[in-house]
């Protein structure tokens, strides 16, 4: 995951059937008993694409090969491959002794593949970005949080704040931080010039937003408005922007291109009038 702050002021692998069709219920059933075993809550669900993925691994591709030619795209995946054993039980039994990534609670989706004694088990957290009909409860969510922070003393970086007011949701703002996250999905970068080289200073303005001071975050990969703004305020120029008590208004939108670097995009854009 990846950001960035103005003022005018964020995949590993572990390694150790055929298409969706072929696909082999008694290794889903040994990957959920080995997810019992290492402690972790529920069974991972069978997935197409992720099928198709190990059936790529069994022919040699990478895992991140494999998976982007499945047209799966995973915020996290795992790859575990096995030989040499007679039943899925026995690589069950295997894969228990390796808890450290099966456990992970996020894991939601599971695609296998055998051949004879050698299987390939593909395990993955599904990049699941809010829908684009989300968008004003996204907002929503986004700006209490945001309140939350603002309303105690915090220090960002070198720089200390003390509590500030709440910021209110502006149209206008959120017009300028959509038009620019959907630039950034679109041709897949995270910077604050837009490709029709405008600043935010310059996009804020287009809208007819009479500003005093505006400041704007950018940041790509995060799916739910927890992640973005706890990645906002861990970082100190971007809580710098959050605590700043000259800002009275926030705009804030995303814009999902699963086939960019981020996949998802974001900006937060500030102002005072």
């Amino acid at each position: 995951m990846r950001m960035a702050s103005w003022v005018g002021v964020m995949a590993a692998a572990v390694v150790a059937c055929g298409p969706a069709a072929a696909q082999d219920d008694d290794l889903v059933a040994a990957v959920a008993q080995a997810r019992r075993q290492c402690g972790a809550a529920g069974p991972l669900q069978p997935n197409a694409q992720l099928n198709d993925a190990a059936r790529r691994l069994s022919q040699g591709a990478p895992l991140q090969q494999a998976l982007q030619a499945a047209g799966y795209r995973a915020k996290r995946s795992y790859q575990w491959n096995f030989g040499g054993y007679r039943s899925a039980q026995a690589v069950g039994r295997a894969l228990g002794a390796q808890c450290r990534a099966l456990a992970e609670a996020d894991l939601r989706e599971v695609g296998v593949m055998r051949s004879g004694t050698s299987y390939w088990i593909v395990a993955a957290v599904p990049f699941d970005p809010p829908p684009t009909a989300s968008a004003g409860s996204v907002a929503e969510q986004v700006l209490a949080l945001v309140n939350q922070a603002r309303a105690q003393p915090r220090r960002c970086g070198s720089e200390s704040f003390g509590a500030a007011g709440p910021l209110s949701l502006n149209a206008q703002l959120t017009q300028a931080a959509q038009a620019h996250a959907e630039s950034m999905a679109r041709y897949s970068y995270l910077e604050h010039q837009g490709r029709d080289g405008s600043s935010p200073a310059g996009r804020i303005g287009r809208t007819g937003y009479a500003w005093r001071s505006i400041g704007e975050n950018i940041a790509s990969g995060q799916t739910t408005p927890e992640q973005v703004v706890r990645d906002w305020v861990r970082s100190p120029e971007h809580c710098a922007n959050i605590m700043a008590p000259g800002f009275k208004e926030m705009g804030v939108a995303y814009a999902v291109n699963k086939t960019s670097e981020g996949g998802i995009y974001w900006a937060q854009t500030f102002g005072k009038r």
